[in-house]
């Protein structure tokens, strides 16, 4: 395994310089992991102005089906010839079908009874209860539905990033179809002689750019070549099931999740995508988390998500993941 980049100059007469010769560089890096290229621009990175909540929160319908007082009498119940429970709840945290599914097995999990939770709102309790509580529906998947093998738990947090609800939940997959990331991830391990999360991990201690910190069961790193602004990956040293996210393991992802949050707070963005994945049955697949901010650019509140991404699947940052890191690191053992 090898950190692959390649190093690309435009050249033009530039304006600023008097038309002199001149240009701009950036860098084209492959993720070791998946093989996918990412374009990482040099642009120093930069505190966005303060965002808009009021515009999300007049945005808000005033119905919300998550809602204490309707989630009971809205949200559907799962399936009794496959699932144990009509909906499974853990303190505040409440699973249920997903109603407009993305595959077989789709579920969501309100994280908390009250309506809007601010970025920095978040607590550990929050977050654990949440988690475990997509656990459990997981482990009724495996007991009824073993084919079911791609599993994930997934985040996305206010609209930017894809909610169409601003009430925090998570969204929990079961699937006997890889999604694209899975494939990519497998055509690697397939074609590695040795565990390629193991040797992601070495390779990010040998090189000491974007590595993080170590500990009792993740290692904590800013992706090499990230799929969004920046992507900070929590990869498990072992093979684990999602029964077995729970107490020290659960406590310890929870913790690099919020300080991760924290820190995108720093820079005035409110937004991200997370995604926890798993692959129960194949040892060689360690659980790993990545977790990406989402926001647009000021002034035209533009988005970040362009051509590139879309149509040719290539993401871009203008944040260098080794300057991500050094940022991190700061706040990080705290």
């Amino acid at each position: 395994m090898v950190f692959k980049k390649v190093l690309k100059k435009a050249t033009f007469l530039d304006p600023l310089n008097g038309f002199n010769p001149g240009g701009r560089e950036c860098e084209i890096r492959t993720d070791p992991l998946t093989g996918r290229n990412t374009r990482v621009l040099f642009f120093p990175p930069r505190i966005l102005p303060e965002p808009d909540l009021d515009t999300i929160k007049g945005k808000d319908t005033g119905f919300c089906p998550f809602c204490i007082e309707n989630i009971d009498k809205i949200t559907p119940k799962f399936n009794p010839e496959l699932f144990t429970r009509e909906r499974y709840r853990v303190g505040e945290a409440v699973c249920f079908p997903n109603a407009f599914p993305y595959d077989e097995n789709g579920a969501v999990t309100v994280m908390t009874e009250k309506h809007m939770v601010l970025i920095g709102e978040f607590t550990p309790d929050i977050l654990i209860d949440a988690i475990s509580c997509c656990v459990e529906f997981l482990i009724d998947v495996k007991a009824k539905q073993p084919e079911a093998v791609y599993q994930s738990i997934n985040w996305n947090y206010l609209p930017v990033a894809g909610s169409s609800i601003v009430h925090p939940h998570l969204q929990v997959t079961a699937s006997s179809v890889p999604t694209n990331y899975y494939s990519d991830v497998l055509s690697t391990m397939n074609i590695s002689g040795s565990n390629v999360f193991d040797d992601l991990v070495a390779l990010e201690v040998s090189a000491d750019e974007r590595f993080i910190s170590s500990g009792d069961y993740f290692s904590w790193l800013i992706a090499f070549a990230p799929e969004g602004v920046f992507d900070l990956m929590a990869v498990s040293h072992e093979y684990f099931e999602p029964c077995e996210l729970k107490d020290g393991r659960l406590a310890e992802l929870v913790g690099g999740i919020i300080k991760t949050i924290n820190f995108i707070k720093k820079y005035n963005i409110i937004s991200y995508n997370m995604s926890l994945f798993f692959l129960p049955g194949n040892g060689e697949f360690k659980p790993h988390m990545r977790l990406c901010p989402r926001t647009n650019v000021p002034p035209l509140d533009t988005s970040e998500i362009n051509y590139m991404k879309m149509l040719h699947n290539e993401p871009m940052t203008t944040m260098k993941p080794e300057l991500v890191a050094e940022e991190v690191k700061k706040i990080w053992s705290k």
